[in-house]
């Protein structure tokens, strides 16, 4: 029969990385410890601003140095001229000729059309309105609506005109055409 030597093999020792030198990042001198300190602090600080300080750092920035930051206005420009022409009874059809396509409708709620409007503009306060119409029988029942603004204010909030400066001008009314005289023979 064969004869199997199984010999113990002893497993070399783990050696440990020599030791790196104390340094100010790993606490061992007293200053490096106040360093890690503040700066600990300072970024915390950052983010204990409450953000309805009324302060940010481009009030600080002329006029020229600021970001530029566009109006954003999303949804449909519903003014209370369209609204004053909605009528119980209208069709599905009609509505959406005077108002334009709804922003939101469900699958859920088929027989409601949400009319959303959204407008954050350069400066001053976001606006929003909604319009929420509810059909029965694919004729409209009744509707529920913000406070719509009338044409004119609706045009100057979209252009970025301010309410107090000067507001763009209606529409002029054409010329009354003179009809030239008939030729006499």
């Amino acid at each position: 029969m064969w004869a199997i030597d199984w010999t113990y093999i002893k497993p070399e020792p783990k050696r440990r990385p020599p030791k790196a030198p104390r340094t100010a990042l790993r606490g061992g001198h007293p200053a490096g410890r106040a360093l890690l300190l503040c700066g600990a602090l300072a970024m915390g600080g950052c983010s204990s601003v409450p953000h309805s300080f009324p302060v940010s750092v481009t009030d600080y920035l002329p006029h020229f140095l600021q970001p530029y930051r566009p109006d954003v206005q999303q949804g449909n420009v519903i003014t209370s001229d369209m609204v004053d022409q909605l009528r119980p009874g209208m069709t599905r059809d009609q509505v959406r000729f005077m108002l334009g396509t709804p922003l939101l409708t469900d699958r859920f709620h088929p027989d409601r059309w949400d009319y959303l409007y959204y407008l954050n503009p350069h400066k001053g306060a976001p606006q929003r309105r909604n319009l929420v119409i509810y059909f029965k029988d694919s004729r409209l029942d009744h509707f529920s609506s913000d406070a719509m603004p009338p044409e004119s204010m609706a045009d100057n909030l979209i252009l970025g005109v301010q309410p107090g400066a000067r507001s763009i001008p209606p529409p002029k009314e054409p010329a009354p055409q003179a009809t030239p005289p008939a030729p006499t023979p």
